[in-house]
């Protein structure tokens, strides 16, 4: 039915595991067959019980491809943001009368959603949920090189709303660190993290080489019209930057066209139509994330469909990409990681044939600076994370009313000697407590706070910091993965309430009788001495609103929406009152009385954090460039085939020891890396940078600018405040200091900075 006679290596044990009821992480290259791990299960288990299997995958521009990819005896639908309400539903009628073995999902259709709002359905709505498969599992570690703090709440969402207990993660690439925390988010105990399956990273059909040609350009066209490459037709050629795409697409275009390529080694037809040979109509075209959907799409459906030879591409490239006879990947540039580095090799070669994967590495590390701009433009200083801190842990009057309590307590029960006994011992034992605080760095106070739930909307934020939404939310996703679970994050919300009432004062008035939210909402502003008995309008946060009632928002949501159709309010149908919320934001539960010393804690301790994973990426950037230089020849030209191969395994042995190593031997390894070539600028060059900084402060006075903010200019590095389609226009200044230290430029911004106040 699946089109095999036997499995393959890495299949039928996590198989077997799933039909048992048990989670399992999955790691093997692409290519491996990781999709029949998830497919065999789901049609078991729906023609026993018909349950559905839940899918999440990043992949929403390709889900549709992979529901057409299915074997004939699965049916699948696809539920992601790009579906109109009417697309939703109607597949959602398919899943409810059990039409479908395979729902698959994005994660911003699972988790990116308030309850209720008909992305992700409820309980009764649903088939009984038989296992969910994860795909891309790796992005579910912080540890990983692709972290992404939406996956974290994937596992929590379908545990707390959909009862899911068993879980498949699947990953072409994840070091053992990684494996071991994607285990932990599945529920993989640490006694059966050893029956996880994991092979080399690399297919052994796969054949690679480095070199260190000065002049890339002239080197690739010829490795292109070369004796290897020549006689390819699908090949992908990746850059790092958009621009550089479209250069090397129109230069191998004009060098190659009207030149017929070497007679193709045979290969498989999966891709092709059968008889003869579609004649390839394109040579080269550039892909990457800055064209329109319509032109991505023509791209790749051009280069499925064998009429394009060359892709030339950024990684946005080759994601799901399902085609079997890829013959060559080339790198124009370095990647940032072996992860990177693996998983683009792996879309060459699938059919199991022949094929060649090449790295042009610049001789002085050039390729270095430009992804060492994606490191720093993840960076964050201390004074950022102490403002988010502050923003997030705002103190509440829970210890202000519990100390009342107990001075009550006291007043009232002060003649019975053993309850005055009892409170000395209890104040002795919290010295004792505070005494033992003192002495560990980690802070640890009674709590009388039991958290509340807060927002901060989220595009405010973002401008304030001067930091992505992505960062922010790795940000407080450390706070609720450190093992004192600061805060518990939430889905994100519309946290501002406006009410408008077109009868005025008199019938808000009148509303605030039949709803308590607003009658307590009126009542707090009271107490500060705001009335708004004239307003015909309010306007506050709702989440916060909803702490004080002790009511859950969807709650006190829809007890305000109701009061467009209160009949006690209608004249004539509809009542006069608007009811509208706005602001995206973060939602989370934190505490609200922690001491100053916690702040400070959780300041330092995000920091660290911060500072660790940028160490970490330096650390692995400089590790790729020292192993692809120890195999690298000094030109793409044919070398011997004994020692081409040689060299391929060396690099093979070197990625498969990075995989394998222990996460203590990495760390340790990470500290010890030296400074990177190319990182240090002779003492006298720092005058004219100084001088570059104060002109470049001159020219803009209105702004606000921090000497993170300065450097990044210079390095070329877009923020929230500062978008590279602004300031990137002014090249005077826009990565003029490259190849200058990042955090030696940052101090010497700041004290330019410091000077001109």
């Amino acid at each position: 039915m699946f089109g095999y006679s036997s499995f393959r290596p890495g299949q039928e044990l996590p198989i077997m595991r799933i039909l048992s009821g048990l989670s399992t992480l999955v790691v093997l290259p692409t290519g491996m067959g990781k999709s029949l791990c998830y497919q065999l299960p789901a049609h078991l288990y729906h023609q026993r019980s018909r349950s559905i299997t839940l899918v999440i995958s990043p992949l929403v521009s390709l889900m549709d491809d992979q529901t057409s990819g299915l074997p004939p005896c699965l049916k699948a639908i696809c539920l992601h943001s790009n579906m109109t309400k009417t697309q939703r539903e109607n597949s959602m009628e398919k899943v409810r009368r059990g039409e479908v073995q395979v729902l698959l999902m994005s994660p911003e259709a699972l988790v990116g959603s308030e309850p209720g709002s008909g992305f992700l359905p409820g309980v009764p709505n649903l088939p009984p949920v038989a296992f969910a498969c994860i795909d891309e599992a790796h992005c579910l570690s912080e540890w990983s090189h692709n972290f992404r703090p939406s996956y974290l709440r994937i596992c929590k969402v379908l545990r707390d709303r959909l009862g899911v207990r068993c879980f498949l993660g699947l990953t072409a690439t994840a070091t053992l660190a990684t494996t071991r925390d994607v285990a932990k988010h599945l529920g993989i105990s640490q006694e059966e993290e050893g029956k996880i399956p994991r092979f080399t990273p690399i297919p052994p059909n796969l054949l690679l080489s480095v070199s260190l040609d000065r002049y890339r350009d002239e080197a690739l066209i010829s490795l292109l019209q070369g004796e290897r490459f020549g006689s390819l037709d699908s090949i992908i050629v990746y850059c790092t930057r958009r621009e550089e795409t479209t250069r090397l697409a129109a230069l191998i275009r004009t060098s190659l066209q009207g030149i017929p390529p070497h007679q193709p080694t045979p290969g498989p037809k999966k891709n092709q139509p059968k008889g003869k040979k579609p004649p390839l109509q394109l040579v080269a075209d550039a892909y990457h994330a800055g064209l329109s959907p319509s032109q991505r799409r023509g791209v790749q459906k051009n280069f499925m469909r064998g009429h394009l030879r060359v892709v030339v591409a950024t990684v946005a490239f080759g994601m799901g990409l399902d085609k079997a006879n890829v013959r060559g990947v080339i790198h124009y540039n370095m990647p940032k990681n072996f992860e990177s580095y693996v998983q683009e090799i792996g879309r060459a070669g699938r059919d199991g044939e022949p094929a060649w994967c090449h790295l042009f590495l610049d001789p002085e590390g050039e390729d270095l600076h430009e992804l060492r701009r994606h490191i720093y433009g993840d960076t964050v200083d201390f004074v950022t994370i102490k403002k988010l801190v502050q923003m997030v842990f705002k103190p509440c009057r829970c210890l202000e009313l519990h100390q009342k309590h107990q001075e009550l307590v006291k007043d009232t029960e002060v003649e019975d000697s053993e309850m005055a006994k009892l409170l000395e011992e209890e104040e002795e034992g919290e010295k004792e407590e505070e005494e033992e605080d003192s002495r560990t760095s980690q802070p640890s106070v009674q709590r009388v706070c039991y958290k509340h739930e807060r927002t901060i909307p989220i595009q405010p934020t973002v401008e304030t910091l001067d930091l992505r939404e992505e960062g922010i939310e790795t940000l407080l996703c450390y706070l609720e993965l450190h093992p004192r679970h600061w805060l518990e994050l939430l889905h994100p919300t519309y946290s501002t309430c406006r009410i408008r009432s077109y009868g005025g004062a008199r019938q808000l008035r009148e509303a605030a009788r039949s709803s308590p939210p607003i009658a307590v909402f009126l009542a707090r502003e009271r107490l500060v001495g705001r009335d708004h008995g004239q307003s015909s309008s309010l306007e506050f946060n709702v989440v916060s609103l909803s702490d004080s009632m002790g009511w859950e928002v969807p709650l006190v949501k829809r007890s305000l929406r109701q009061l467009q159709w209160d009949p006690r309010l209608c004249r004539g149908g509809k009542s006069g009152i608007l009811v509208e919320f706005e602001d995206l934001s973060f939602h989370f539960r934190a505490y609200g009385d922690l001491t100053a010393r916690e702040l400070d804690f959780l300041c330092d301790f995000l920091h660290g954090r911060v500072v660790a994973r940028e160490k970490m990426a330096l650390g692995q950037l400089q590790a790729c460039f020292r192993a692809f230089q120890s195999v690298a020849f000094q030109t793409c030209d044919l070398h011997p085939e004994e020692e081409e191969e040689e060299r391929s395994s060396q690099l093979k042995a070197l990625l498969q020891d990075y995989f394998e190593k222990e996460p203590r031997e990495e760390e340790e390894e990470e500290e010890d890396e030296e400074e990177a070539p190319g990182d240090t600028t002779p003492p006298e060059q720092e005058t004219q940078i100084r001088a570059d900084i104060r002109r470049f402060l001159a020219l803009r006075p209105e702004e606000n600018f921090s000497g993170r903010a300065v450097a990044r200019i210079f390095h070329g590095i877009g923020s929230p405040r500062f978008p590279a389609q602004v300031f990137g226009r002014d090249r005077r200044f826009w990565r003029k200091h490259l190849h200058f230290d990042f955090h030696r430029l940052i101090r010497l911004a700041t004290q330019e900075i410091l000077a001109t106040r």
